[in-house]
């Protein structure tokens, strides 16, 4: 990198310009926007929308890799903004092959479906399921993440309350892969069978176990 080039990289450093040559030729990635810190610079170009610098935090999933967070200083369009501040935001973001904290939001494109890498430990959903406390959960909501698993089955953020099997019910969400055959669980108030890990959020529902039946 020559001279002038440290200068244009540290000029669009300072002022949160995107790296063209990244959105260009960086892998296509979907983004979960976790973070979002606004700056004071604003930049207007002729007549064009008011754009701020900003801050945003970002766990990046690609095909095959295990999601990872990374910190992006970028300008924004500011109307774009307030839909930004909502959760379960997704971007579409542009990952350099050879350094991955290199990482740039593409908001010309539409955030990619992802498979996940198969999970394995004590954390694993296999695992879990094999040796987990059974409990029963009711199903509040469910959202598609545009995400699937090793297997190829779409991963659900699943808000459960979590019902019997522990001392005081409590409600979390999580994500489950959810199989084919499982889709006619999933609604509101479906009552299922699950197991429990080590942790209150390590949960797992058990769809070949099916619904729970009264007195079950």
């Amino acid at each position: 990198m020559g001279f002038f080039d440290d200068i244009a990289q540290g000029f669009r450093k300072l002022t949160g310009g995107v790296d063209e040559e990244l959105i260009a030729t960086g892998t296509l990635a979907r983004g979960e926007l976790l973070g979002l810190t606004l700056s004071g610079t604003t930049i207007q170009v002729m007549n064009g929308l008011v754009e701020r610098n900003c801050t945003f935090v970002v766990r990046v999933m690609m095909d095959g890799i295990a999601p990872f967070d990374v910190q992006i200083t970028q300008r924004v369009q500011e109307v774009l903004i307030p839909q930004l501040q909502q959760p379960g935001v997704y971007l579409a973001v542009r990952v350099d092959p050879a350094d991955h904290s290199h990482v740039a939001i593409d908001f010309a494109s539409q955030p990619p479906e992802v498979t996940l890498p198969e999970s394995t430990g004590d954390n694993s959903a296999a695992h879990i399921l094999a040796s987990g406390r059974p409990i029963t959960v009711v199903l509040v909501a469910d959202q598609q993440l545009g995400m699937k698993s090793a297997k190829g089955d779409p991963v659900h953020a699943l808000t459960l309350t979590i019902a019997t099997g522990v001392d005081t019910p409590y409600q979390i969400q999580v994500g489950n892969a959810v199989p084919a055959s499982a889709l006619p669980l999933v609604y509101p108030g479906s009552k299922l069978h699950a197991k429990l890990g080590a942790g209150p959020n390590d949960v797992v529902v058990d769809w070949a176990a099916g619904q729970v039946k009264d007195g079950s």
